[in-house]
C-alpha cells in the first residue's frame, strides 16, 4: 500500500474529527471494523459501532473538539497519529486536553479494519483558565 493512501486515511480522520463531519468518519473504517478506544475496553464493532461511539462524544452540541496533530508514521499498511484533542464547553468555561496516540490497519481496499487508542488519565490536563471535567466514557459502552 501506497504510504500516501494511510497518511490520507489519517488526515481524514483528523477531518472529520475538527469538522463535526460523522458521514467522513463512518466513509474510512471497513464494515468489518474494530475500535478500541482506549485500548482494554471493549472495541466498537462495525460502522454501526463506530457511529455510536461518535454520537457518545457528540452527544453535547456545545462541546467544540478540535484535534491538534503532533505527528504521523506511516509504515506498509499502518499509521500512527499522535494528537492532542482539545475538547471545549466554552459557556461553561470547562476544557481538557487529552493527548492519544491512535493505531490504524487498514486493509487492501483503504478502509480503516482496527483503530486502537492509546491514553490514561496520565494523558488528561486541563486548559490554564479552564475548569476541568471528567469524560464519563463508560457512557459510550452503555448499549
Amino acid at each position: 500500500m501506497q504510504p500516501e493512501v494511510v497518511r490520507n486515511v489519517l488526515e481524514s480522520y483528523l477531518r472529520a474529527w475538527s469538522s463535526g463531519d460523522k458521514p467522513l468518519i463512518l466513509s474510512l473504517f471497513a464494515e468489518d471494523c474494530e475500535w478500541s478506544d482506549p485500548v482494554g475496553t471493549p472495541p466498537f464493532k462495525g460502522r454501526e459501532g463506530v457511529a455510536r461511539f461518535w454520537d457518545f462524544a457528540h452527544q453535547d452540541a456545545t462541546r467544540q473538539m478540535t484535534p491538534k496533530l503532533h505527528r504521523i508514521i506511516v509504515c506498509a499498511n499502518e499509521g500512527i497519529l499522535n494528537f492532542t484533542m482539545q475538547v471545549r464547553v466554552p459557556h461553561l468555561n470547562q476544557g481538557l486536553d487529552l493527548n492519544i496516540t491512535d493505531r490504524f490497519v487498514l486493509n487492501e481496499q483503504g478502509k480503516i479494519r482496527l483503530a486502537q487508542a492509546y491514553w490514561d488519565t496520565g494523558c488528561l490536563s486541563v486548559p490554564p483558565g479552564m475548569q476541568g471535567f471528567a469524560p464519563n466514557i463508560d457512557e459510550a459502552y452503555e448499549k
